[in-house]
């Protein structure tokens, strides 16, 4: 049962776009506004995406009451219906909570959790096994990802160690790298067999990371604007090159434009200018009140 659920998604997920949701707050409580979540799933699905990376790094979920991510994953679970595949992350700082949201996931029906290492404190590979063999314990019939984002996790997944949680936990799905490198990456991609995903974010390399073998996105840009980034992986995977190149450049070009720090907040700004009201980050992170949707435009247009 589950080499078939990691196989179905393999097939569901190859090729395509993931976005890393948005998170919608509520602006008077600060706590996640659930009622916006099927508009918001709806709005992504109906763009061509292939799944749903729901309480990542852009839907702020590392900054979010236990409750509520819970909260969140059920209501983004349920919006989607099966339409399309839902990954929940559950990575938190301490193991106890990551458990617990796996726990939760599996339990919502989810179609696979994802986990980012271990935040702030470097820690070495055999505890990084540990972490990630406690959750798929308790998740045993959920396929697995493990988050690979060293820049801002201070910990990264190694190929060695993707060797090993390959070869340790059956339910091991593969791996979403965000790495900045393609140099870093490609031994990622060697390290992962075709029966599982490797699955990018960086959105800048996306285009060099899929000619590498990367099987598909996993990006934050594409929660705000997905259409650019869809129509970028279409094209890579039907032979049309030069027309993917394009659609990196405008890619990067509409990356250039996000405002420097306040990342999330320009997304959610965007989201909001599109008619999905998402709301604010989460408190510290700043808001934007520029009309960024207006300039991106702009640059689509040209």
């Amino acid at each position: 049962m589950l080499k078939e659920r990691i196989a179905e998604l393999n097939q569901r997920l190859v090729g395509g776009i993931t976005p890393a949701m948005a998170t919608p707050i509520d602006p008077a409580s600060g706590r996640v506004q659930l009622s916006v979540v099927p508009q918001l799933v709806d709005f992504l699905i109906e763009r061509g995406v292939k799944g749903l990376f729901v309480g990542g790094t852009t839907g702020e979920g590392i900054m979010l009451p236990t409750d509520q991510r819970m909260q969140l994953h059920e209501a983004a679970v349920e919006a989607a219906n099966g339409r399309v595949p839902i990954l929940v992350h559950a990575g938190a700082v301490q193991t106890e909570t990551a458990i617990e949201l796996a726990r939760h996931a599996e339990g919502t029906g989810a179609d696979a959790i994802a986990a980012v290492t271990p935040i702030f404190y470097g820690i070495h590979d055999d505890a990084l096994a540990a972490y990630y063999h406690a959750l798929a314990d308790a998740a045993p019939g959920t396929p697995l990802f493990a988050y690979d984002i060293p820049h801002m996790a201070v910990n990264g997944i190694s190929p060695r160690l993707a060797k090993r949680l390959l070869a340790e936990i059956p339910s091991f799905a593969g791996l979403k790298s965000s790495q900045r490198d393609l140099q870093m990456i490609y031994p990622l991609i060697d390290v992962v067999p075709d029966d599982r995903l490797l699955l990018v974010g960086n959105e800048t390399i996306a285009l060099g990371s899929l000619a590498m073998g990367a099987d598909g996105m996993i990006s934050g840009l594409a929660t705000a604007v997905p259409e650019p980034l869809v129509a970028m992986t279409k094209a890579f995977f039907q032979g049309e090159l030069d027309e993917a190149l394009r659609w990196q450049r405008l890619t990067n070009r509409l990356l250039a434009a996000m405002p420097a720090g306040a990342r999330i907040g320009g997304m959610k700004a965007i989201l909001t200018a599109r008619g999905i009201p998402v709301g604010p980050p989460v408190a510290p992170l700043p808001a934007v009140h520029d009309d960024l949707w207006a300039v991106l435009q702009e640059i689509m247009a040209a």
